[in-house]
Formats: C-alpha cells, sequence, structure tokens
C-alpha cells in the first residue's frame, strides 16, 4: 500500500483514454506500464501517490468502479471497459468494420475478436454491443455466430466490392459450392446461404449459385447453349417470328436444358431477358414490332423472294405494259407467301417482299425508260 492514497480520478481518466485505444476495453494485465508511465507524469497534488504497482493500479480502479457515477465498468478481475459508443468516440471501430466488410461480407465471431484484438471471453459481449447499434447483423446458426454488415454502416461501406467479388469468381454467372465460400470466407451453412438470398446476391440452384449480378453473362450462357436451336427456328420462319412467339421459343429451349427458371423464379424475367438480349447479339437479331427479325438472312430472304417472283411475273405470259400490270400479277402471288403459321410473320413478311419487288420492277422500268 503506497503512504498516500492514489489520485483515483486521474487514474480513471487515463484508463478512459487508455480503453479509447482498444475499442473501450481495458485489459490491466496488457497496459499496465503504460498507465503507471501516465500516472506517475499526471498532474497530481502532493498528498496522492507518485506512482503505483500493478496490485496498486487494480485496487484503486476497484475503487473507480464502485463510484456509482463511474463511466468505467468491470467485465472481470482486471478487465474494464468504456462504452466508446456513449463516449462518441466509436469512428475507429465504425472504420475497422467498413474495412472488414469491404473485405468480406460474412465474418465469424473470432474474425471479430481478432480485428479488435479481444480477449476470447470479451467477443459476445463486444458483438452485442455492435449489433445493438446496428453496425453488425447477426446471422443466426446452430454451432457458429456469423456476421454481417449492420444497417448504419451499410451507405458507408457499400456493397459494390462484395458483389464485384461474385461477378468475379462466377463462372458464366454461377458459383459452385467451394467457389461460394472461398469469396465470403467462411462456411456457406444454409443459415449464411439464406441471408445471401434474403439480400439478393445469390440463388440456390441446389448446390450451384446463380450470381444476381451476373444474369448478364448467365444469359450469355444460355444463349451460348441454344443459339444454334434458336437460328433453326428463324430459318425455318423466313427468317422472322412474331416476339411472343421468339419469346416462347426462348423459354422453352432453356426448360428444354435446365430448371433454372423454375429454381429462380425471383429473377426468371431477367433470366430470360439477358439471354434474349445475348441472342439478339449473337444471331444479328433485331426487333421491329411486332416480329423479331434476322436482320441479314432475312433481308436475303426478302430479295430472293422477290426475284422469283418477278422471274414468275415475267413469264406468266400476261400483259405487262406498265408498272400496275407487274403489281396487278405479282402481288397476289405475294399474298401467297407463307412463311410459318403465325399471321404477324406472315404479314410482315409479305409486306417486305411486296416492297422489295415493286423496287425492282421500278428499277427496271427506270432503266428502260433511260435507254430510249
Amino acid at each position: 500500500m503506497p503512504l498516500r492514497p492514489t489520485d483515483t480520478d486521474l487514474l480513471a481518466d487515463i484508463c478512459m483514454s487508455v480503453a479509447l485505444q482498444n475499442y473501450g476495453f481495458l485489459y490491466i494485465d496488457r497496459v499496465n506500464d503504460e498507465i503507471r508511465s501516465r500516472y506517475e507524469s499526471g498532474e497530481k497534488s502532493r498528498l496522492k501517490a507518485s506512482s503505483l504497482s500493478q496490485t496498486e493500479i487494480k485496487k484503486a480502479m476497484d475503487d473507480v468502479v464502485s463510484d456509482e457515477y463511474s463511466d468505467l465498468q468491470r467485465l472481470r478481475t482486471g478487465v474494464y471497459y468504456y462504452d466508446p459508443f456513449g463516449a462518441g468516440d466509436d469512428q475507429g471501430i465504425a472504420d475497422e468494420l467498413t474495412a472488414l466488410f469491404r473485405q468480406q461480407l460474412v465474418v465469424t465471431s473470432e474474425e471479430l475478436r481478432s480485428r479488435f484484438d479481444l480477449a476470447i471471453d470479451d467477443i459476445d459481449f463486444f458483438a452485442e454491443e455492435l449489433a445493438d447499434r446496428n453496425l453488425v447483423r447477426r446471422i443466426a446458426t446452430g454451432e457458429r455466430d456469423y456476421y454481417t454488415i449492420g444497417s448504419r454502416l451499410k451507405e458507408q461501406a457499400g456493397e459494390a466490392g462484395v458483389d464485384a467479388r461474385l461477378r468475379e469468381k462466377a463462372t458464366y454467372g454461377k458459383l459452385s459450392h467451394d467457389q461460394l465460400e472461398k469469396v465470403i470466407n467462411v462456411s456457406a451453412t444454409a443459415d449464411v446461404i439464406r441471408y445471401l438470398e434474403a439480400e439478393e446476391f445469390v440463388i440456390d440452384l441446389d448446390g450451384e449459385y446463380l450470381v444476381e449480378s451476373a444474369i448478364s453473362r448467365y444469359g450469355q450462357y444460355l444463349a451460348d447453349e441454344i443459339g444454334d436451336a434458336v437460328a433453326s427456328e428463324f430459318e425455318n420462319s423466313g427468317h422472322v417470328l412474331p416476339e411472343t412467339e421468339f419469346s416462347q421459343v426462348v423459354e422453352n429451349e432453356v426448360s428444354e436444358r435446365s430448371d433454372v427458371l423454375a429454381q429462380a423464379r425471383g429473377v426468371r424475367g431477367d433470366i430470360l431477358k439477358a439471354t434474349e438480349k445475348a441472342l439478339k447479339a449473337d444471331l444479328g437479331l433485331e426487333p421491329d414490332s411486332p416480329v423479331v427479325r434476322q436482320t441479314d438472312e432475312f433481308e436475303s430472304y426478302v430479295d430472293r423472294r422477290a426475284e422469283e417472283i418477278k422471274r414468275e411475273v415475267t413469264n406468266s405470259g400476261e400483259r405487262l405494259a406498265t408498272e400496275s400490270d407487274f403489281h396487278d400479277v405479282g402481288h397476289p402471288m405475294v399474298e401467297e407467301v407463307h412463311v410459318g403459321t403465325a399471321q404477324q410473320a406472315n404479314e410482315y413478311a409479305r409486306d417486305a417482299i411486296r416492297d422489295r419487288f415493286d423496287e425492282m420492277v421500278s428499277d427496271e422500268f427506270r432503266v428502260e425508260q433511260s435507254d430510249t
């Protein structure tokens, strides 16, 4: 015991300051030398002890925390806590969590403990403090506790990094179970997967996971799978299909090869839209309401049919003195053209063939007039 009493006010100020350096936790055994040094150099009256041993510090701390107005609380012998949130000095905690969640989507309690350099016995207490202030959110599990970013930090930390990593690791827009675990750095338990689905990061496809932000890439994968079949549909229908029929063909072809549309009902429309978009680019398709046409092939088809009809008209033996004569004979032939069972596609093709036929006839009469 010192001959003179400890300056508990000074000691309390020092301990609160040191605690804030470790996110509110004060481990006397760890920081004994720092506390003693700061106490010895601090301002105190001559009637107070000038130096303190570790035993004296611990005894004096009991006096400090026994004061009902003290901001320090004892968690157990030699371990104290000074609430950094109540003190308005929690930015360091927020910054650490922000950096952590930019690297990982989900963390374990052990990772939190290691990040904040806490004793094993203190992580549950600290995690509850973080959760109470919406800095983290607990994902309920059977055996282990997992945590993800809390609502208070979402705006600050952002989640673009998570999406970017999921997209980067995804193969054709999907992740295997092992790939997913590598991205999130924790075991992909059922509870974790439910969280990822609820937050619209992934969709569980029975052991594979569709990355929602990579649906466009998955659509390209599906387009590659069904491209030949869709191209055949266009080839068999004059390279033009009604928009509704095109969409139905895409849906049918996808469904024949995968049950993804049933498994991922929430984004079913997005998957089909992405697949259609990829097909349009790959096959040279162009929407021209109410149809979708395979532009280059359709134009070639129109030219060919118009040429055939013009040749038939020329060889028909009918009197063809004027352009109108050609129209009178040729237009009924155009009306006989059928590219499929859909009336919209037939009418669209006939209109295009008729226009091209008329252009050919006009060009021929123009040439004849210029020759004369």
